[in-house]
């Protein structure tokens, strides 16, 4: 017999949907091994780990919704192509849990999964899932990819 941790994998902020419009990037999910995914969604700048954006997550039991205002974003984002890392600090849990996609059947996200990039401020922001499945966000001045 498995146990819970083989089935569900390391802790982790599960993600169902991403919806990137309206000038923001919209996160639904769940909290894995953490008692609630009611907390504060933190945006952090790859690299300057330093630089963060911490947001409202609300939820329901270990259930999750947050957003990321691309204005706010990108008055936090530096010159420069970057990567926003994004991660879930629980209420009533230490540390951050990374936000990604690991409980479905579908390995390599990063080639398979495509989102619409958003301009904000003369940048163009786009979610992605890393090549561990991770979700993040590029940014770039807007000169396309």
């Amino acid at each position: 017999m498995h146990d819970q941790r083989e089935r569900t994998g390391p802790a982790h902020a599960e993600v169902a949907e991403v919806w990137p419009r309206d000038g923001r990037i919209r996160v639904i999910g769940h909290a894995v091994g953490a008692p609630s995914g009611t907390g504060t969604l933190v945006v952090r700048l790859r690299g300057a780990e330093d630089t963060e954006l911490r947001l409202p997550a609300e939820g329901r039991d270990t259930r999750f919704e947050a957003a990321v205002p691309l204005a706010e974003l990108a008055a936090a984002t530096p010159d420069g192509e970057r990567v926003w890392d994004l991660y879930l600090a629980p209420d009533g849990h230490d540390g951050t849990l990374r936000l990604g996609r690991h409980l479905d059947d579908v390995r390599g996200k990063k080639k398979i999964f495509t989102y619409p990039a958003q301009r904000a401020a003369g940048r163009e922001f786009e979610p992605y899932y890393t090549v561990q499945d991770n979700l993040s966000i590029a940014c770039d001045r807007g000169g396309g990819r």
